[in-house]
């Protein structure tokens, strides 16, 4: 038998399962929740059987969203717990959300191009994945929000993809006016720590306020480097140049001040100066669908839930 990858702490675990797994609790959901077989279902069939890389952006997606959620229902239960909300024990399961969430920062941390997912619908109808060979259950904290939750792993996923060729009911929605670039703003709380965060969607999170005149600096200069990106690539690609986000990389050229952005596999590339992201290429791979987003004019929220360990070279070198 397999052990789970992640597990909520024991004294939680009823109130998880009654939350989960209860035929009671999912004949008494709204209409938001989704059906026997949902577009996300459908949608991890088809990529079950995609080339590695795209198991692996798939599961990304789904496991970065899956930290966001669960830190949203802590936020949520522990003001539950300040207005002394009765019902099931809002600080304990705060703190067991806040504990799976930290461990799924931990698997989206560790996933690499060569880290081996697979994907299959188990019994209950829900999307398993298996990273490195161990279970991750595709789930909202809540089941009353779990459509709403599989929309977003959805939209995520479908920015890098052309998700029209993976299932026949995925519409694209309209592309929204495109926002002016916008410069960043902080914001400040216990639980999620220092935030930078963009009007046009970007949401950079940090554990603590260590260096952090160092971290806002990183931060200008990451979102003047990726506002700058996405201006040129929305230029060149109007001209008819393909885009193919999964190649998107920077490449330093030896001797000059400007880097080497690949665009395509065909060969495509532009030149220009990034000094930023030249020097946190992981992080310019975690923002490609905020990107791809942003150039074609529509609105993305994408949360960096790990800003310290992307920055670093930046926050350290200031």
């Amino acid at each position: 038998m397999q052990t789970p990858l992640l597990v909520y702490p024991r004294f939680v675990l009823p109130l998880l399962c009654g939350l989960l797994l209860s035929p009671v609790a999912a004949a008494e959901q709204s209409r938001d929740v989704p059906l026997s077989f949902s577009t996300l279902n459908r949608l991890a069939l088809s990529v079950s059987e995609a080339p590695a890389a795209v198991r692996v952006d798939f599961a990304v997606a789904a496991v970065s969203e899956m930290v966001i959620a669960h830190r949203h229902e802590a936020d949520r239960a522990r003001q539950d717990a300040r207005n002394h909300m009765t019902g099931r024990s809002p600080t304990r399961w705060a703190h067991a959300v806040d504990t799976y969430a930290a461990d799924l920062m931990t698997v989206v941390n560790n996933m690499t191009t060569d880290t081996s997912v697979a994907i299959e619908i188990v019994p209950e109808n829900s999307v398993a994945l298996h990273i490195d060979g161990k279970p991750v259950m595709v789930n909202f904290p809540t089941t009353l929000q779990q459509a709403t939750f599989e929309q977003r792993v959805v939209e995520r996923f479908c920015t890098l993809y052309r998700c029209e060729d993976l299932i026949d009911e995925y519409q694209r929605a309209e592309p929204a006016p495109q926002r002016e670039n916008s410069a960043p703003r902080w914001s400040f709380s216990e639980q999620a720590g220092p935030v930078c965060a963009t009007d046009d969607g970007l949401e950079f999170q940090f554990q603590d306020m260590v260096n952090l005149g160092q971290k806002r600096k990183a931060c200008d200069r990451i979102v003047a480097d990726l506002n700058a990106l996405a201006d040129l690539i929305a230029e060149i690609r109007s001209g008819g140049v393909r885009i193919d986000w999964n190649r998107l990389s920077i490449h330093p050229l030896p001797g000059e001040n400007q880097q080497l952005v690949e665009l395509s596999s065909e060969g495509g590339s532009i030149r220009m100066s990034l000094p930023a992201l030249a020097t946190t290429t992981q992080l310019l791979t975690q923002v490609r669908p905020w990107l791809a987003a942003k150039v074609e004019g529509n609105g993305f929220r994408q949360v960096v839930i790990n800003a310290d360990r992307l920055m670093a070279p930046l926050i350290h070198s200031e």
